[in-house]
């Protein structure tokens, strides 16, 4: 605190006494006519009562009279002769009319006392050096008090900043700022904070993730290892090949796995640019649906488009298609015989809903079912196991197209699937 104080007390030293000078600068060399003239008229009373006084004498019987009148004045005075002054033509001027002639910086002054040889000198007394010291010195002691109480409360905050940066670099990733709201830095506390719950939430995630992930891979791996050492042991081909059909298949399970992962890490870090389009609803629709016909074609569950009154929708097609998908999916993975999409215009943007007529979602799982490598069901078999990443992954793209995602009871019994976004222009 002390390095800043002084430095700033410092330049805010220098600045007022650049600032005073720059004044008197302009006041007596830029203006000096203005100053003549108010100094003039300044002294113009006191001048012409000592004119006055030492006009209707003479010789030294004037000097004794402006002997006696110095004891009365707090200025110097004296005469002196017209020839023994340097008088320009304006001074000249000056004193035919009458007036004071100005000089040394408008500390001296001469007057014209009955238009003869002698002339009226008044000289202002010198101010004393010590009263400049003195009162320079008060002022910047006072500039200093004022600048400490006003850098203590800024120092103290700063340094409640400060510290909280420093617990939050030895991996205290909780550590939070707290300020008063009159606080000038405020605004960047709770900067910091936000920062430190996205940091804090980003690492965590990744925590799960790592740990899921390796928790993921453990069982398509033990499978291909298992199916490799039975490989080994078969000596007839038609066994081999179911053998090798079903390590194509856990390969094909790794691979939809690493691509969902890199899929929601790249949304979850920001790295993916959103672009939104104009698209026509419709067709965009169809050819979402039709991507999982089969899938449900084969589960025996019919697919349906419920409704479709939007004709053009502003979304960024691949990902909102892959969310769409994965709804569609998961849907399909556990309905009974039927699943219905639908798409409308909601307020000021767009509603996908999602139907079937499956057991539903507990109201205890909804919050959890949208969190990666979360599953209600414990299964792990195909059909009903998945990677606990697809709703997730619908969760992330919403919020990257300002919605957001919940999931209700269907008309059937069901789970509905409503995802909203808004119209974005």
């Amino acid at each position: 605190m002390l390095r800043l104080y002084l430095r700033l007390y410092l330049f805010l030293a220098l600045g007022l006494a650049g600032a005073i000078w720059l004044v008197n600068y302009t006041y007596d060399e830029l203006l000096p006519e203005a100053n003549e003239t108010y100094n003039r008229e300044a002294m113009r009373g006191p001048a012409y009562g000592l004119v006055e006084q030492l006009s209707p004498v003479m010789g030294d019987a004037r000097i004794l009279r402006l002997a006696e009148l110095q004891r009365h004045y707090g200025l110097r005075l004296a005469l002196v002769e017209r020839d023994e002054l340097s008088l320009d033509e304006r001074e000249k001027k000056l004193l035919a009319a009458g007036q004071l002639v100005v000089r040394g910086d408008f500390m001296e002054f001469i007057a014209n006392i009955d238009g003869g040889p002698q002339l009226l000198n008044i000289k202002l007394p010198e101010e004393p050096k010590w009263l400049y010291v003195w009162a320079y010195s008060l002022l910047g002691l006072c500039l200093a008090i004022v600048l400490y109480f006003w850098v203590r409360p800024h120092w103290r905050d700063l340094e409640h900043i400060r510290l909280a940066a420093q617990r939050f670099g030895d991996n205290d990733l909780s550590s939070r700022i707290l300020l008063p709201r009159r606080s000038t830095v405020c605004e960047l506390a709770g900067h910091f904070n936000q920062m430190a719950e996205r940091i804090e939430s980003l690492i965590a995630n990744q925590r799960e993730l790592t740990n899921a992930v390796s928790h993921e891979l453990r069982t398509p791996i033990a499978r291909l290892s298992f199916e490799l050492d039975q490989l080994k042991q078969q000596a007839d081909p038609r066994q081999s090949g179911a053998l090798i059909n079903d390590m194509y298949a856990d390969l094909g399970e790794l691979e939809e796995m690493v691509s969902e992962l890199l899929t929601y890490a790249s949304l979850e870090r920001g790295a993916t640019q959103v672009t939104r389009e104009n698209i026509e609803a419709h067709s965009w629709l169809d050819s979402v649906i039709g991507s999982v016909a089969l899938e449900a074609e084969a589960a025996g569950v019919q697919l349906l488009l419920r409704t479709c009154d939007v004709d053009f929708i502003r979304i960024e097609p691949r990902f909102m298609a892959r969310a769409v998908i994965n709804l569609l999916r998961n849907a399909i993975r556990y309905a009974d015989r039927r699943v219905e999409v639908s798409l409308v215009k909601f307020g000021s943007g767009y509603e996908v809903r999602v139907c079937d007529d499956g057991p539903g979602v507990p109201l205890e799982g909804r919050a959890k079912i949208f969190q990666p490598f979360m599953r209600l069901d414990a299964s792990r078999d195909r059909r009903t196991g998945g990677f606990g990443l697809g709703l997730a992954l619908v969760q992330r793209v919403c919020q990257w197209h300002g919605g957001q995602v919940e999931v209700l009871d269907s008309e059937w019994g069901g789970a509905l699937f409503r995802m909203t976004w808004a119209y974005d222009e």
